[in-house]
């Protein structure tokens, strides 16, 4: 048996214990020894170490000849002498892997092994190492196998899963060719999953785990278009109708910005049964979201929604920060009045001014709302801190145009949108 010890950066083998090894590939690469990483205190700049580790996990249990690895790790570079520094690099790999305490070595029990046999490479992992991806596939197929049997179960086995995808396969190798085929195919199953847990959770009539799902899904992925569906039947169910307009409003622009894609006749079917809600022919308010255009999908204009479906809206925009740093700013408006006291039909109709700028203005997939009598918010999404001086310009500049009161002032700021703002 062994045991893991840990000091300044290096690591020993002990008796009396048998490794707790977690290897972290759904999202950004880590190796745990219970919940701790021991990934913290190596160098980071041995960049080609980790991307061999990388890679032999990826392929862990296949031989693998030298060749075949120098082509798929480095195949833009021009080494005279490709074996020999693969065999460097495996060197260094094996010494890194023995400091932190995982290899295992002759009767040393390890976390993993890595032999060189009848010319070929092999990685393999012992029977008390977790591979997340691995541990992903083994739930999934337990779902799969008991979803008509025992769907409570299944349901079970389906959040697992779900909670093990964090992002993308080795989501810090964006551009490494050789990642991209396991990369697809954990996504693939990932979203299988996630359309099978949607559909058991529908049909347990479990609407609030729904939208939790697909709030989930979002961050990972926002342009699956079937969670959309999903989260408005939700939304519907729990008659959430402002917020089931908001939402459809919110994706169909985004879908159509990002990829030129319309709504889907599932969408549309969707929004018909939003319009058609009893709840919505005594509500003023739905009547002013929706606008009561032909197409609504063709309007170019920005989008109006009241406070609560902006904050639905900001906090998604939050969210999906936290996977991939965006581009999208907050906007705040504030009517500073350095004159006498405005009465608050003159001040109510110059907000409404205000409101109509910005409307035209913004870019369709923009959102606005109105705080309270004197501030109006906004989000601008895909644009550069550089470039809001140019919106706040062309605001002022028809505002003064259109209205142009002499002590009224609008005062425009700007906040990135992250983890880190909650402002709601």
């Amino acid at each position: 048996m062994s045991k893991f010890y840990k000091y300044s950066g290096v690591a020993e083998v002990k008796e009396d214990r048998v490794l707790n090894v977690k290897i972290i590939t759904l999202g950004n690469f880590d190796i745990l020894e219970g919940e701790q990483s021991i990934l913290q205190t190596l160098n980071k700049r041995s960049y080609k170490i980790f991307e061999l580790l990388k890679f032999f996990i990826t392929f862990k249990d296949q031989k693998l000849l030298s060749e075949t690895i120098v082509q798929k790790l480095w195949p833009d570079n021009d080494l005279q002498d490709p074996k020999n520094a693969l065999r460097t690099q495996i060197y260094r790999l094996r010494k890194m892997l023995k400091n932190m305490g995982i290899m295992q070595e002759q009767e040393e029990l390890g976390a993993c092994r890595l032999a060189f046999e009848s010319g070929f490479y092999v990685f393999s992992l012992n029977k008390n190492t977790v591979l997340d991806s691995d541990k992903f596939c083994e739930l999934i197929k337990k779902g799969n196998e008991l979803k008509h049997s025992n769907p409570q179960q299944a349901i079970t086995y389906y959040s697992q899963a779900l909670g093990l995808y964090r992002g993308e396969y080795l989501s810090e190798n964006l551009y490494s060719e050789w990642v991209i085929p396991a990369r697809n195919r954990y996504h693939r199953l990932y979203f299988r999953a996630l359309l099978q847990q949607l559909e058991l959770l529908k049909k347990a009539e479990n609407y609030r785990s729904m939208l939790e799902t697909c709030e989930d899904s979002f961050q990972i992925d926002l342009y699956e278009e079937s969670v959309h569906v999903y989260y408005l039947e939700a939304l519907l169910q729990l008659n959430q109708i402002k917020q089931a307009t908001s939402h459809y409003k919110y994706i169909t622009t985004k879908l159509y910005q990002e990829l030129g894609v319309k709504p889907s006749p599932l969408l549309r079917e969707i929004y018909l049964q939003i319009r058609q809600n009893p709840a919505n022919k005594n509500d003023r308010k739905f009547d002013d979201i929706i606008r009561s255009l032909k197409d609504e999908e063709l309007q170019e204009q920005a989008f109006y929604c009241e406070i609560d479906e902006f904050k639905d809206i900001y906090n998604l925009e939050r969210r999906k920060s936290i996977r991939k740093p965006s581009n999208c700013f907050l906007g705040v408006i504030t009517l500073i009045n350095e004159g006498r006291q405005l009465d608050s039909s003159k001040q109510k109709t110059i907000m409404q001014k205000i409101k109509n700028i910005l409307l035209c203005i913004l870019r369709k997939g923009d959102v606005v709302t109105q705080w309270n009598n004197g501030i109006i918010m906004f989000i601008v999404t895909d644009i550069s801190r550089e470039n809001l001086s140019i919106i706040s310009r062309r605001i002022e500049n028809r505002y003064n145009r259109e209205i142009g009161e002499e002590d009224l002032i609008l005062k425009i700021k700007y906040e990135a949108i992250d983890e880190k703002l909650a402002i709601f």
